[in-house]
Order: structure tokens, then C-alpha cells, then sequence
């Protein structure tokens, strides 16, 4: 009688109620049904550039969320809650790299992409160097990264669904895949920028729920501040220069914004650019979703610090008394825990937790649709009709969504946090891509041969530094937070008592030795050491075999670091520092010419019979 009270005390079955099965089922059907409606509506996505880029004229805000969605999913909601959980509210921290990243990178990219009007980021490549050779392999680079990082997000929705509902992972994962591939084969960009908007206000709604029920079923607010200070959770001022350490001040806001750099310099951003009608919005857009971005970020990594504080109220921490073994389900016991008691908030978890998944997942989709486009079959057939090439694009999401299914089965097998996993295996591509763009932009004498070289060493080390850390797991890069108290807790059915309220702090790790002192690093640390490698390895190999000169590169397709970063600084100054390039000055022609062809062609278009045809052409000739 005693065991069965103290039981229900303890962290409850989940139960899934009817209430829970229609919110979730309501948020999937108002996916499918925005996704069957732009394929109805409008061109009925007949064309490449309304199915790819909305017509290049679609509204700012909800093009904003889009971006802001692609790159928070099931590893936001459950991965950064559960590093926090372990690691301290350091790991919160570090998504203020995605603020840093998008106001740095809003600098660099859009002054590129948004005038030459690509669809694909890896055309630029082709501008750039006038070959396919570097397009080619930041392509690879591009693919390998999406089908990874679509792959951790179908996986770690999947575990929390398990967690909760028991349905095998496998089964959690078609789902997904099928849902996302539905509405962006047949609704495309239009489709998944507006389901995008819906999704991240359920996920906000289900965070927000969270938050608010967890700390008042803790005691408030200041409890939970107070439990997490007296747990050492909050302890983040660590300048500490050990680049061993999983998380310090310095590997957050360097090495963590290195990291992030890719996603505003991916596919994903470039196609929201492009959906820009004017540079103006583009930036507006960047500028307000980094903040945003920030503040999400910090509300994820909350739920984590709600948990520890909770879990230490009942005294029973989940993970260390095995009632689950993968960290990255302790905020769906958490909900299964705090809502047992209200019909339909279970559900409305899994409706965030699954939206989360298939704006991010949909959002691939497209992405690699359109490279797969731009970069492959157009290269192979230049000349295929708007209809063809709309129809495999359509082709190439049913089967992408086949190669992510198989891509997450694969990566379940994989231990540790979702956020650990996506920083250091879906990483592994972005640092090399991101040097190779970078190098490309502001280096003048890059070359092909440089880019490349440069790409491949960066690659190189980048795995060798993921696989040591993965296979030997130094023991540095491990050192826990004591977790929650077990005193309420049962082991293989038997009450455990430890007449304590706190458990006992981890152990130290040990010291290291051999190729443990470098595999030792922080995976933090990866990517700024990858683009660094790829700017010294490139102007090196741009040296030995012959850097162009400045004025025979192209200007639409560098920038001058000094103009970008520091305008307001006197003339003189910046012409000294740029080491007197004349790249600015020429990009301010090229704007000033731009701007005279614009006027002319509206004076030109002030004939009603000509009017339709001058902007028929204009289009055709920028594309």
C-alpha cells in the first residue's frame, strides 16, 4: 500500500487523452490544408520562381518567421532544455550566437545575393570563380549538411512521441517525413513560409505553457531561480581560457557564433532573401529575427532550468534513477508530469513539439529542392522547360523525404543531447562551407584551387576532430552538474532512501593523456578552427598557383571587410586599412549604374502598349 502511494508521487505514465489526440491532430491538418491551398491558389506553383521564391514578392513578416523556424526544431525544444538541464544555463548562452551570427552575416550575404537574383547559394561560386569546380563541392557540402541536420530533427520529435505515447520511433518518423513532404511538393515556398507562422506560434504557445504551469507547480519564479543558483546551474560567468571545457564565456560567443554562421549563409536564407522584393526588407529581416532568435533560444533553454527545479521538489531526478536513459526525454516527463491532470496540454506539447519539426523539416525539403535543381539538373539540362523543372522539383521532395527517413534511423543509434549531436555531427559540413564563402568574399586573391584546398584540409580536420571526440569521449568534455535529488525514486522496483536532499556531485574526470589532450577540445572551438584553416590553407595554394589581380575580379561578387564593418570610420583610415583597395569604390559605380538603368526603364515604361512587355523583359534579364 505504501510502495502504490509513493508511486503515484512518483513520475507518472503518460495518458493520452481525446483532448490531447484532436490538438494534435488539429495542428497537422492545418499544415496539410495551407499546403493543398497554395497548390490551388494563385499560379498554382506552375513556375520555378513561384514555386522556389514565391514570385520574389512576398510579404516581410511572415518571411521573417520562416527564417527564424527553419533553424529551431525538436532539437530547440528538447535539446537545449536537456544541456541546460545538465550543463548549466551556459548552454542557453550560447544561442545569442545566432544573434551575433545574423547581425555579422546581414553584412555579407545580402549585398551579394539579393542584386545578383540567384535561386541557388552555390551559383554564386559559379559567379564568382567563372567555373563549376568550388560550386561543386560546396553542393556536396550543402547536401550532406541538410540531410544530417533533417535527419536529428525527425529523430530526436520522434524519441519525445515514444516517450509519451510508446509509438515506435521508425513509425513517429514516416509520419513526419510524410506530413513535410505532402505540403511542400504541392504547395511549395508559399506553403512552407505560412506554415512556418503557424507552427512557431503553437511551439511558442506549448513553451510558454510550460514555463508558466512548471513554475508554479515549483512555487514561482524566484523558486525555481533559487534551486537552480543553490544547484550551480546558473553559474556562467566562466572565463575560464581551458579550451577543454564543454562550455565557457569565450567558446560561446566565438566559437559558438563561428558554428552558427552557416544558417545565415545557407540555402535556407539565401531563398528568403530572394523572396525580398527590395534589399531594404531583406535586411529588416535579418536585423529583427536575430534578436528573436536570441530570445527563443532563452526561453528553451528556461524549460530547462523549470525541470531541474521541479524534479529536485519531488526529489527524484529522472535520468540519474534510469526511469529514462536518453537525457533528451526529460521535458516530455516533464509534461506528462506537470499536465496529467489537464486534458489536451500533452497534446498540445506534441502539437508544438511536432510543428517544430515540420517547419524545419519542410524547410529542408525546399532547400534541397532547389539546389537540387539549380545545382544538378539544371547544369545537366540548361534548357528545360518552366514545367519540367517544376514537376522535379516536385519529384525531388518525395525523395529527399525517403533519404531523410533512413537518414534519422541511422542517427537514433547515436548517443548524447540533441544539442551535442546537431554541434558536432550536422556541424561537420558547415565549417569548411562556411570558410570557402567567406574566403570567396573577402579575400580578392582567392582562386578556385585555394577555395577548394583550403575546403577539403578544413573537412579533413573537422572530421578527425568530431570522430575522436565521438569514439573516445575524453572525459573533460563530460563534467555533469550534480543532477537532481533520488530520495523518492525507485531502482529496479526497490525504494532507494539516501537520507540526503541533494545528490552527490559528480566525480572529477580524469586527467588526460595522448591524442586525448587535443580530442579533449570543446566542440565548440570546431568551427572557428575549420574557417581559419580554410583562409590559411587558401591564400597560401591562391599564392603558389597565381592570385588574380584586384581589378580583374569582379566586384558585384566581393566585398572590402573594412566598408562592411566599419563605414563610419574617416575615408582616409579605411582606404589604409582595406590596403587601398578600390573594391568599394567600383561597388558604388556598379549601384550608381544600376540605379540609372532602373529610371530609364521606368521612363521607358511610361507607354501604356510597352509597359507590359519592357517589364517582361527587365525579368527575364535579370534572372
Amino acid at each position: 500500500e505504501s510502495k502504490r502511494e509513493i508511486q503515484e508521487k512518483m513520475l507518472k505514465e503518460a495518458t493520452f487523452g481525446v483532448a490531447d489526440y484532436v490538438v494534435s491532430a488539429l495542428a497537422l491538418c492545418i499544415s496539410l490544408s495551407i499546403g493543398l491551398y497554395y497548390a490551388c491558389s494563385g499560379g498554382r506553383q506552375a513556375t520555378t520562381a513561384e514555386y522556389h521564391l514565391g514570385n520574389r514578392n512576398l510579404n516581410f513578416l511572415p518571411v521573417m518567421f520562416s527564417l527564424m523556424v527553419t533553424s529551431q526544431s525538436s532539437i530547440l525544444i528538447l535539446g537545449v532544455p536537456a544541456e541546460t538541464y545538465l550543463y548549466g544555463f551556459l548552454a542557453t548562452i550560447s544561442g545569442f550566437g545566432f544573434w551575433f551570427a545574423y547581425w555579422l552575416c546581414a553584412r555579407i550575404v545580402i549585398p551579394i545575393v539579393h542584386p545578383i537574383k540567384i535561386t541557388s547559394v552555390n551559383e554564386y561560386f559559379n559567379l564568382r570563380y567563372k567555373n563549376n569546380r568550388v560550386r561543386f563541392l560546396t553542393t556536396v557540402l550543402s547536401f550532406i549538411f541538410w540531410f544530417i541536420y533533417l535527419g536529428i530533427v525527425t529523430y530526436g520529435v520522434s524519441t519525445a512521441i515514444e516517450s509519451i505515447l510508446g509509438v515506435p520511433v521508425w513509425l513517429c518518423v514516416v509520419i513526419l517525413s510524410f506530413c513535410s513532404m505532402i505540403y511542400t511538393a504541392v504547395g511549395g515556398i508559399k506553403a512552407v513560409i505560412w506554415t512556418d507562422v503557424i507552427q512557431y506560434s503553437i511551439m511558442l504557445t506549448s513553451v510558454l505553457a510550460i514555463l508558466i504551469k512548471g513554475s508554479m507547480k515549483v512555487g514561482g519564479g524566484s523558486e525555481v531561480i533559487r534551486i537552480n543558483s543553490e544547484g550551480k546551474r546558473l553559474d556562467f560567468w566562466n572565463f575560464s581560457l581551458d579550451p577543454t571545457l564543454r562550455y565557457t564565456m569565450w567558446n560561446v560567443m566565438i566559437g559558438n557564433t563561428a558554428k552558427l554562421f552557416y544558417f545565415p549563409l545557407s540555402q535556407s536564407s539565401v531563398q528568403r532573401i530572394g523572396c525580398m522584393p527590395t534589399i531594404k526588407d531583406a535586411y529588416k529581416m535579418f536585423y529583427i529575427v536575430a534578436p528573436l532568435m536570441g530570445l527563443t533560444f532563452f526561453l528553451a533553454g528556461s524549460m530547462g532550468l523549470v525541470s531541474y527545479a521541479y524534479f529536485v521538489k519531488v526529489k527524484c531526478d529522472p535520468l540519474a534513477s534510469k526511469f529514462i536513459k536518453n537525457p533528451n526525454q526529460i521535458i516530455p516527463i516533464l509534461v506528462t508530469e506537470i499536465f496529467h491532470e489537464t486534458p489536451g496540454m500533452a497534446g498540445l506539447f506534441i502539437a508544438g513539439l511536432f510543428c517544430a519539426s515540420l517547419s524545419t523539416v519542410s524547410s529542408g525539403y525546399a532547400v534541397i529542392s532547389s539546389m537540387t535543381l539549380q545545382d544538378i539538373i539544371k547544369m545537366k539540362w540548361p534548357n528545360l522547360s518552366e514545367k519540367r523543372s517544376t514537376i522535379a522539383s516536385k519529384l525531388t521532395v518525395l525523395v529527399i523525404s525517403f533519404l531523410t527517413t533512413g537518414m534519422a534511423l541511422l542517427l537514433a543509434n547515436i548517443k548524447g543531447t540533441l544539442l551535442k549531436l546537431a554541434q558536432m555531427v550536422m556541424t561537420i559540413p558547415t565549417g569548411p562551407y562556411t570558410g570557402i564563402f567567406l574566403y570567396s568574399i573577402f579575400c580578392t586573391s582567392a582562386t578556385s584551387a585555394g577555395a577548394i584546398l583550403g575546403g577539403i584540409v578544413s573537412l579533413v580536420f573537422y572530421l578527425w576532430m568530431a570522430i575522436g571526440n565521438i569514439v573516445l569521449s575524453p572525459p573533460s568534455v563530460e563534467k555533469k552538474l550534480a543532477p537532481a535529488p533520488l530520495d523518492m525514486c525507485f531502482l529496479n522496483s526497490t525504494l532507494v532512501s539516501y537520507n540526503t536532499t541533494t545528490a552527490a556531485p559528480t566525480s572529477s574526470p580524469a586527467s588526460l593523456e595522448g591524442f586525448n589532450q587535443i580530442y579533449g577540445m570543446s566542440f565548440q572551438w570546431f568551427d572557428f578552427i575549420a574557417i581559419i584553416i580554410v583562409f590559411v590553407v587558401g591564400l597560401i595554394t591562391s599564392k603558389i598557383v597565381g592570385a588574380p589581380k584586384e581589378e580583374d575580379v569582379d566586384a558585384r561578387y566581393v566585398l572590402c571587410f573594412t566598408e562592411q564593418f566599419f563605414p563610419y570610420l574617416p575615408v582616409r583610415v579605411k582606404h589604409l586599412l582595406s590596403c587601398r583597395s578600390t573594391i568599394p569604390k567600383r561597388r558604388k559605380q556598379i549601384k550608381a549604374e544600376e540605379r540609372q538603368d532602373n529610371e530609364e526603364m521606368i521612363v521607358g515604361t511610361s507607354f501604356p502598349e510597352k509597359e507590359k512587355g519592357v517589364k517582361k523583359n527587365f525579368r527575364e534579364e535579370i534572372r
